[in-house]
């Protein structure tokens, strides 16, 4: 059974960042960043984009160009930084990287599906599971829940 990721995971005072990238607009990015910040606690959500920023709305929204060190110094007491955008992918290796795939790519899909670590609808193996367990410091059962969000499937280990 899932617990809450404040119980399974450890700290080093320092944040992990989730990024979560798509083939275009409207492939489910903000839905999937909003599940992710109520599954991890402490998790703020970014957008990058071409908008301006609304009154009232969207206080989280930067520019594209808007440099990562600059994001991250603003939101230095989050223990997760969870951020829409593909660009940002040019400047960082996030601890996890999520495309979410569909036609009609846009040109900065390209570096996005490179550096993936999840794609929505393909299976996750266990080594990666592990590995990202491991990146994000917490316990596996919480990247598990993760892809589950996105709709893929986490690959069952082969007994002999």
């Amino acid at each position: 059974m899932w617990q809450p990721c404040d119980r399974l995971c450890w700290y080093l005072n320092a944040m992990k960042v989730i990024v979560v990238s798509g083939a275009r607009s409207n492939v489910g990015k903000t839905h999937l960043s909003r599940a992710l910040c109520t599954l991890l606690p402490g998790a703020v959500r970014i957008k990058i984009g071409h908008h301006a920023r609304k009154p009232g709305k969207d206080a989280n929204l930067y520019q594209i160009g808007t440099s990562f060190s600059n994001i991250a110094a603003e939101h230095s007491d989050a223990l997760f930084l969870i951020i829409e955008s593909n660009r940002i992918l040019e400047e960082i290796t996030p601890e996890c990287a999520i495309y979410l795939p569909a036609d009609n790519s846009k040109p900065s899909a390209e570096i996005a599906i490179k550096k993936a670590d999840i794609i929505r609808g393909e299976p996750v193996p266990p080594s990666k599971i592990s590995v990202l367990a491991k990146r994000m410091e917490c316990d596996e059962t919480v990247i598990r829940a993760i892809v589950e969000l996105i709709g893929g499937t986490a690959k069952k280990e082969l007994t002999k």
